[in-house]
Formats: structure tokens, C-alpha cells, sequence
């Protein structure tokens, strides 16, 4: 029998495994295609009802999931229904431009003309900054960058209220809003030159056990248990410090057995590749209605019948491989499930393994010991 080399043994798993991330990666697309034709469908009667406010954010995520040109240019129209001027008209030239290289020569001369109607309604903003700005110096719109090559130059923005932010290091920041509700508009927010010295930090807290400096008196304490204090022979003994109560300890865990995890995998990964090379032993011996048929035994020469007990004993070995393959599948997963199984850590153990606790020093005003834990 003609044994395949491991060469095409790796091809055929990556094979297998390219295979199985198509599959999986189609069933994906398609589910983002229904998801996002529902969202467009409810989307569609939202508008007709006249709520733009909720149907422009399901034909966002529709053309997220989907992209094209339709839902496009429905969103175009739900943000010019809304009021928001410059995104209707940015995404009215986004469709004419698609719908140009797809060929929509007709959508595109609609989107092109919506586009162009909304023109004279644009609110532009405009901001500037001083010609002696640092070089670090970042300005922001509503939260996003605006880079330099905007500084200066008017941009369509949405009517409502947008906030501009200055900042660079080492220099007081500066935040102006302005409201834009005309339409047709232009304004302007000119950036300052930024003073130098940057916002105070709050001081940090002292350190655990610092002692806090008192003037006269000592403090008096604050709680019942802080007022307490042990007494011996009508001496007060020194107030013990108070600590944060600690967290609750989380319990500790391991695996059962990492040997039998580990001895679990090896035997399963043998038992796959037993199964795998059992399928090509058999898929690779001769398999047609005429090879190895006792009618035509009688017809065949010595060399051909030798040529057929290969192939008998090719299809045995085979057997053999899926047999073992499977024996080894079923110890091996029991195995590394059981062993690769967490399970709570037992006191003794636990206990056991911590480390003694040294003596302790204690000092009182009239005695002095020492104290440690077993």
C-alpha cells in the first residue's frame, strides 16, 4: 500500500481547518445580513410614523452590519428630518459617490441634488488658533481632535450646542461652548494664548503608621471603640492602632491532578491523529467493486493477488488505526477533563503550609513580654 507523505497530511488539516472558518465565517455574514434587514425594515416604518429619532439610529448599525447604498441614503434623509444638517449632507455626498462607481447614475444625481439644497442651511464653525501656539498644543471638538490643517477653516457642523477644548503640557487648559441654531451661520471661537502653570494636584494622603502632628492636648478619639482603652493596676495602657478591616479572603484553588490533565491531552491528541490516519489508510486502499472480488480471483496472477493482500492489509491497518484512535480519544478526554478540574485547596493543607509567626515585642508602661501564635 502507498502510504501519503506528512507533507499532505499538513495540507489536508489546514485544509480542514480553512474549510471550518469559511463555514463558521459565512454563518456569521449571514446572520449580520438578516440583522441588518430587520433593522432597516423597522427602521423604514419608524420614519413613516414620523419618529426619526428612533429610526436614524438602526439605519446606522443596519449599514455598520450591511453596508449599502439604500440604507445610506435613508440615513442621509432621517438626519435631514432630524435637523442635522451637516451629517445629511456629508452622507448625501457619500451616496453620490458610491452610487457614481457602482454606476446608480440616477441615485446618484438625486443624492447630488439633496446635497446641494441643503447647502445655504450649513451652520459652519470655524476655529483658530494663535500663530505663536505650541507645538503640543491639541484642540478638541465635542470630544474629538481637530487637526491642524482645520485650524482656520470653516467646517460644517450639526446645529446645537458644541464644546471647544485646548490643551497643551504645562499650560492652564481652555474650554469655551457655543450654541449654533442659525441656520446659514458662521462662528468663530478664537483660542487664547494659554497661560502658563498647570491645575494644583491634590496633596497624597500620609502614610499608614506616619504620626500626625498635635498641638497641646492629645486628639480626643472619635469612636466608642477608640475612646476604650485597657487598663492595668489604673494605668491606661497605649491606644492600639486601628487597621482597615481586610477583605475577605478569596478561597484557594488548584487543579485536581495537572499530571492526569496533561496525560489526558497527549492521549486524546494521539488518538486524533490515529483516527486521522485511519481515514487515509482506508481511503487510500482500493475501494472498487472489482478489486478483491472472489469471482474474479480465478482471472488475476500471482503478482496481482500480492497486490491485493497489500491492500487487504492496508485496510486492516487502517481499522486498526481508528479502533486505537478511539480508544485512546476515550480514555484521554475523561482524563483531562477530571484532572484539569478545579477544586478548593483543604485547611490542613492550607494551614500547614504557612509560614510560623515570629515573636512579638510588647511594651507597656509597666510591663514588657513577648507574644507569637502556634
Amino acid at each position: 500500500m502507498t502510504s501519503l507523505p506528512m507533507q499532505h497530511l499538513g495540507r489536508l488539516l489546514a485544509l480542514a481547518m480553512f474549510l471550518a472558518a469559511l463555514v463558521g465565517g459565512g454563518r456569521d455574514a449571514r446572520a449580520d445580513t438578516a440583522a441588518a434587514q430587520a433593522l432597516f425594515d423597522a427602521a423604514r416604518q419608524l420614519m413613516a410614523q414620523g419618529k426619526y429619532a428612533d429610526a436614524c439610529p438602526k439605519l446606522e448599525e443596519s449599514q455598520r452590519l450591511d453596508p449599502g447604498i439604500g440604507t445610506q441614503f435613508n440615513l442621509a434623509a432621517c438626519y435631514e428630518q432630524l435637523g442635522r444638517t451637516a451629517s445629511a449632507w456629508s452622507t448625501f455626498l457619500d451616496v453620490a459617490g458610491a452610487a457614481k462607481a457602482a454606476g446608480q447614475l440616477e441615485r446618484e444625481k438625486v443624492a447630488r441634488q439633496r446635497a446641494t439644497a441643503l447647502e445655504p442651511r450649513l451652520i459652519r464653525l470655524t476655529i483658530t488658533a494663535p500663530a505663536d501656539a505650541p507645538a503640543d498644543l491639541q484642540v478638541k471638538r465635542d470630544g474629538a481632535l481637530v487637526g491642524r490643517a482645520q485650524w482656520g477653516t470653516p467646517v460644517p457642523v450639526d446645529p446645537g450646542k458644541h464644546t471647544i477644548e485646548a490643551s497643551a503640557a504645562g499650560r492652564a487648559p481652555f474650554a469655551r461652548t457655543v450654541d449654533l441654531a442659525r441656520a446659514g451661520a458662521t462662528e468663530t471661537v478664537a483660542i487664547p494664548p494659554l497661560p502658563a502653570g498647570a491645575p494644583a494636584r491634590a496633596a497624597a494622603p500620609p502614610a499608614s503608621g506616619a504620626a500626625q502632628p498635635t498641638s497641646g492636648a492629645a486628639a480626643q478619639p472619635t469612636s466608642g471603640a477608640a475612646a476604650a482603652r485597657p487598663t492595668t493596676g489604673g494605668a491606661a495602657l497605649a491606644p492600639v492602632a486601628g487597621r482597615a478591616p481586610a477583605p475577605p479572603a478569596q478561597p484557594l484553588t488548584r487543579r485536581r491532578s495537572k499530571g492526569m490533565m496533561v496525560t489526558g491531552i497527549v492521549l486524546t491528541s494521539i488518538g486524533a491523529v490515529a483516527l486521522l490516519g485511519g481515514g487515509l489508510a482506508l481511503a487510500s486502499t482500493c475501494s472498487g467493486s472489482d478489486c478483491g472480488s472472489d469471482s474474479f480471483e480465478g482471472s488475476l496472477d500471482d503478482e496481482s493477488l500480492d497486490y491485493l493482500d497489500e491492500e487487504d492489509s492496508g485496510a486492516d491497518a487502517g481499522y486498526a488505526l481508528i479502533v486505537g484512535g478511539l480508544v485512546f480519544a476515550g480514555v484521554g478526554i475523561p482524563l483531562a477533563i477530571i484532572g484539569g478540574r478545579r477544586v478548593p485547596v483543604e485547611p490542613e493543607k492550607k494551614a500547614a503550609s504557612a509560614p510560623a509567626r515570629s515573636p512579638e515585642l510588647v511594651l507597656g508602661p509597666r510591663y514588657a513580654g513577648l507574644r507569637w501564635s502556634m
